[in-house]
């Protein structure tokens, strides 16, 4: 445990976070003040652009806010980035391989998804900006997340870290929480039934597949899943559910919907009406205006 405070970072699967620990009493207006983890957050930025990522802000943040977002892109390799008065964060992340629909920025389990190349890029920039963090800060604490591979061991990690779990170590059984339910709006399951630690609970993946797993309270209304030995997935309370007679077994295919469609619709849903029955009469077609 620490027993001094000192600066600290960690890492969770393919983020890592820096927490600024020792400049907390100052006079300044903490809007105002100019923390000196700015200082290495725009360092490791300029890092990384130096290496031949291409590093902006990110555009999708509203323009208020925007200094403080940033996103970066080196081959299919991407990273997002922000800063806070209390520290910042840098999570990376790829779109070749993902599972939700709007792509691998919002994945679980990034690392996980990475291609081999890609990984291997992943872990040599993490630890340029570990050797970064390490010389502007020699004193800083490494606090990185637990990561054991056995799933049963990863979710007791899971409930120590979380001030929502009252356990301090990772000395109890899995099994001793069986039976412990939620309240019902974070632990009903697709069909309202409540769900409790230890069932055996279905899900369908992002990739349509059918999932079935034991089941222990995350947060909120999520939930861990035990696949197997070594897998977990994190799944909401309304995507579990007992497997009832009319339930597919079989994979179902998500839903895709092609780029260029959504594209169209978009410049459509934007066009002004004029702009519309202009086009369509260019194209030979009677339209009359209502």
């Amino acid at each position: 445990m620490i027993q001094t405070v000192t600066d600290k970072f960690y890492i969770h699967d393919t983020k890592i976070f820096f927490r600024n620990n020792t400049e907390k009493d100052f006079e300044d207006d903490w809007l105002k003040h100019k923390f000196r983890h700015y200082g290495y957050f725009y360092q490791i930025l300029n890092m990384l652009a130096a290496d031949g990522f291409d590093v902006q802000a990110d555009p999708d943040v509203d323009k208020i806010i925007r200094k403080d977002y940033y996103i970066g892109k080196f081959h299919e390799l991407e990273f997002e980035a922000k800063k806070y008065p209390n520290g910042f964060e840098i999570g990376f992340f790829q779109n070749v391989v993902y599972e939700n629909p709007n792509g691998g920025r919002h994945d679980f389990d990034k690392l996980s998804k990475m291609p081999h190349m890609t990984r291997l890029r992943y872990i040599k920039f993490k630890n340029k900006i570990l050797r970064l963090l390490g010389s502007l800060v020699p004193d800083i604490y490494d606090d990185s997340t637990l990561s054991p591979k056995l799933a049963e061991e990863w979710i007791k990690c899971r409930y120590v870290e979380s001030c929502h779990h009252e356990q301090k170590n990772t000395d109890f059984d899995l099994r001793s929480l069986d039976g412990q339910t939620q309240e019902p709006y974070n632990g009903l399951d697709r069909d309202k039934k409540t769900i409790r630690n230890g069932e055996i609970k279905y899900f369908r993946g992002r990739n349509g597949y059918l999932y079935r797993g034991r089941v222990y309270h995350d947060l909120n209304n999520m939930w861990w899943v035990i696949i197997n030995k070594f897998e977990v997935k994190r799944v909401a309370a309304f995507e579990l559910f007992d497997l009832a007679p009319g339930d597919k077994r079989g994979r179902i295919a998500p839903l895709r919907i092609p780029p260029e469609y959504i594209s169209r619709k978009q410049a459509v849903s934007q066009s002004a009406t004029k702009e519309l029955v202009a086009e369509l009469r260019k194209r030979g077609l009677k339209v009359k205006i209502q």
